[in-house]
């Protein structure tokens, strides 16, 4: 292994692990206060995965613009994640496959 494929894999994987909690965290932030705004507005929250909570966090001012940052950030590093693993990840795993075919050659 080298030292490319080590930071590839810590920064998808937390990366990943990071932008997963931050959109559980948001989303426990907005989803009952949405239900306590009545059934017209919480639906569409639950309903919407990720554009749901957002509209309401951001569209009910300051006290909820702390959750909106927080899906909206954790929206960003699940997708470098996915980027980071769709883009580089069969990179490795060629460069991977590479030296093993070699090794077994050289035996």
């Amino acid at each position: 292994m080298d030292w490319g494929f080590i930071i590839f894999a810590v920064v998808s994987t937390v990366s990943l692990a990071a932008g997963g909690l931050l959109l559980l965290i948001g989303y426990i932030a907005t989803i009952p206060a949405a239900f306590s705004f009545g059934l017209k507005t919480g639906l569409p929250v639950l309903l919407l995965p990720v554009i749901g909570p957002v509209w309401f966090a951001l569209s009910h001012g300051p006290e909820f613009r702390r959750a909106a940052v927080q899906l909206i950030a954790g929206l960003a590093l699940v997708a470098l994640a996915g980027g980071l693993i769709a883009g580089l990840g069969p990179h490795f795993a060629e460069k991977m496959v590479a030296e093993m075919i070699e090794a077994e050659k050289n035996r």
